[in-house]
């Protein structure tokens, strides 16, 4: 029973030691993220750039061997912690316990959210995000607005879908393109009103929608 002891002290010693250049590490990544807000402050670009974070998964993916959803689990809160310093974004929600859930499962920790009965409420000056369902509010909000549909979170059997005034840059083959039909209905796709949908396209399609008289909401990358 000592030896058992003894044995676990030391791996506990060992595991303090990797918690430390955990840590180490951390603040090293903070500064260079840092450097990287004092630039983006220069030309004003976006502090939240989903299709970066996906990237980062994906390449962490590939180095450890965990899947790019296991990273997310918990590398969603380090790269939170760290876009503090270019800046807590502001996202408007409905009051609702899903909402709440579903910032926090995006954003991570650091996050304001902005609690409206309608989105027409918010300052758009300093709100430049909403989380919400697929309904007929939210469409008419993104139109009038020129906004994007940029992410998307599952909870469960909900989804609830992030807007944007700033658009994805970067895609891959396998993102999925979000798309305003009339009257038409694809094997995906979100009813708003009777004879109005919003279907899911894979991204390499998009090419042929210039022929068609489709609306192009957004383009979400994909983990």
């Amino acid at each position: 029973m000592i030896k058992i002891t003894r044995d676990i002290n030391k791996l506990r010693k060992e595991i303090d030691i990797i918690d430390k250049k955990i840590v180490r590490l951390i603040l090293d990544r903070m500064d260079i993220v840092h450097q990287v807000g004092l630039t983006k402050s220069k030309d004003n670009s976006r502090i939240y750039v989903p299709e970066r974070e996906i990237a980062i998964y994906k390449k962490l993916s590939d180095f450890s061997g965990l899947t790019s959803t296991e990273i997310q689990s918990f590398y969603t809160e380090i790269i939170s912690f760290c876009r503090k310093l270019e800046g807590t974004l502001n996202v408007g929600i409905k009051s609702n316990a899903l909402s709440f859930i579903g910032i926090k499962k995006i954003f991570g920790e650091y996050v304001n959210p902005i609690v409206i009965n309608q989105f027409e409420e918010l300052d758009l000056k300093s709100v430049k995000y909403i989380l919400s369902d697929f309904s007929t509010e939210t469409l008419e909000f993104i139109e009038k607005n020129n906004w994007y549909l940029i992410n998307k979170i599952n909870l469960n059997s909900d989804t609830l879908y992030l807007f944007s005034s700033y658009n994805n840059s970067v895609f891959e083959s396998n993102d999925i393109t979000y798309v305003l039909y009339d009257d038409i209905l694809s094997k995906e796709y979100i009813k708003i009103k009777p004879n109005l949908f919003v279907n899911l396209i894979l991204f390499k399609n998009l090419e042929n929608f210039e022929k068609l008289n489709i609306k192009i909401l957004g383009t979400i990358p994909c983990i």
